[in-house]
């Protein structure tokens, strides 16, 4: 008897050692296999068996070695952990009922349970990193237990501080948001969350999980404008001068629509900060709505001193010039329109514009002479249409023009009395507007 323990002795050392996990028989020493040698052996030689069963997927008779090191060498190896997990998952996927399924599903949140009491001190897959895995497969397994859900999440959020994986927040920001979407929770608790998250996300290098990010809160309906400056106004207050944060309520603000003093304020901060065209465009855009065209043409014009791009440049010329004859600057508007024209003279629009300025500016004229101008915003007018095309939604409006214009044209009388036959070229002159043009009568 004692010749046969000692050939078992030495086949397990065999086995141990080829195994390639151990060196020689240092696992002999080591308390962490079993309390005497004879359990070390014995803990260590299950673990082989554990391993080639599972590497030759047998799970049902890995699943009893499992057991038994859990119970008598749980602090062995890492890898009994691993292993278990997906023994369990594919015992959880063959399962034949639902009680069966949930029993495999308490032993799967146990096994990551005891692997936080042995190894949660592993540099890089500790504590953290199990509670995260734990809770994904507790959404994966258990989706309709919202509570459960949330808490294993926030728990592990709260065990990982800022160090967490940006994939973990939006994962659970998802939950947050289909479940605020469903009346699951309000708008405080979704918010206070979103705010917390928020401040972790923006310490995550990974634009794609930011945009994400963000793309659910837009989805969720609560990032309307007066949830967000209630947020960003106490959040810049505390951080005026912080860029990504500035940049964050901006691009919040402008995907809301928001167009509010709180908008155009954190706008003008952040192209202090960063200036570019898009950002001078944006704020222009809330300023103009706000009938404040010095201040965008400010902005426009900040834009177009920097821009490059031809057809950007004529659609900013077309917005400077819209908004000169907002601040009464007909003269202007005509310059802006005309530089458009140089650059594209297709452009349908920067004729309607300048047709725009040239009508403002004939209220500073008097009789004929303002009349006589008509018949230049009449020309302008026609070639916008024709540029344009029938099919423009602005065609209607330049029709509605055409026919106001044309009933302010000079009668025959006036036309008659001035040596002027219809149909001749001529050229007219007020003020700044001067250009040829053809004679037409009015009624």
């Amino acid at each position: 008897m004692k010749r046969f323990y000692q050939k078992l002795m030495l086949l397990t050392a065999a086995v141990v050692t080829t195994s390639g996990v151990f060196a020689q028989s240092s696992f002999l020493d080591d308390p962490k296999w079993g309390d005497s040698p004879e359990d070390r052996q014995k803990n260590a030689l299950e673990y082989n068996f554990l391993r080639d069963t599972y590497n030759n997927q047998n799970y049902d008779q890995a699943i009893g070695y499992l057991r038994g090191l859990l119970q008598n060498a749980p602090k062995a190896s890492e890898n009994i952990y691993i292993y278990g997990n997906n023994i369990y998952k594919n015992k959880i996927a063959r399962s034949q009922s639902l009680d069966e399924k949930n029993a495999y599903v308490d032993s799967l949140m146990m096994l990551y349970d005891l692997r936080i009491e042995h190894f949660g001190d592993k540099e890089g897959r500790g504590k953290p990193y199990i509670m995260q895995l734990k809770a994904r497969d507790y959404l994966t397994y258990k989706p309709a237990d919202r509570d459960g859900i949330m808490k294993l999440f926030k728990d592990a959020l709260a065990e990982s501080g800022n160090d967490v994986d940006p994939d973990f927040v939006n994962i659970y920001f998802k939950e947050l948001t289909d479940d605020y979407k469903l009346d699951n929770i309000d708008m405080d608790t979704y918010m206070s969350e979103y705010a917390n998250l928020e401040q972790i996300m923006m310490g995550v290098d990974d634009a794609d999980a930011k945009k994400t990010f963000e793309a659910l809160f837009i989805s969720s309906g609560a990032a309307d404008c007066p949830n967000l400056e209630k947020m960003f106004s106490a959040q810049l207050a505390a951080k005026p001068d912080d860029v990504d944060l500035l940049a964050k309520a901006f691009g919040l603000l402008t995907s809301g629509g928001c167009k509010s003093d709180f908008y155009i304020s954190v706008g003008e901060k952040y192209y202090e900060k960063q200036p570019d065209s898009q950002t001078a465009l944006l704020v222009a855009s809330a300023l103009e709505e706000k009938k404040d065209y010095a201040g965008a043409l400010k902005y426009l014009r900040a834009a177009i001193a920097t821009e490059t791009d031809p057809k950007t440049k004529v659609d900013l010329c077309i917005r400077i010039a819209g908004s000169e004859i907002g601040a009464g600057n007909a003269s202007n508007a005509a310059d802006f329109a005309r530089q458009a024209i140089e650059i594209n003279p297709e452009s349908g629009l920067a004729y309607l514009v300048l047709a725009q300025a040239y009508a403002v500016g004939a209220n500073a004229c008097q009789g004929f002479a303002k009349q006589s101008i008509y018949w230049l915003v009449y020309d302008t007018l026609l070639k916008a249409k024709q540029l344009l095309g029938e099919d423009d939604p602005q065609a209607q409006t330049v029709d509605s023009q055409l026919a106001t214009y044309r009933a302010g044209f000079p009668s025959k009388e006036e036309c008659f009395f001035r040596g002027l036959k219809e149909g001749a070229s001529c050229t007219v002159s007020c003020g700044w507007i001067s250009g040829r043009t053809t004679v037409r009568q009015g009624n």
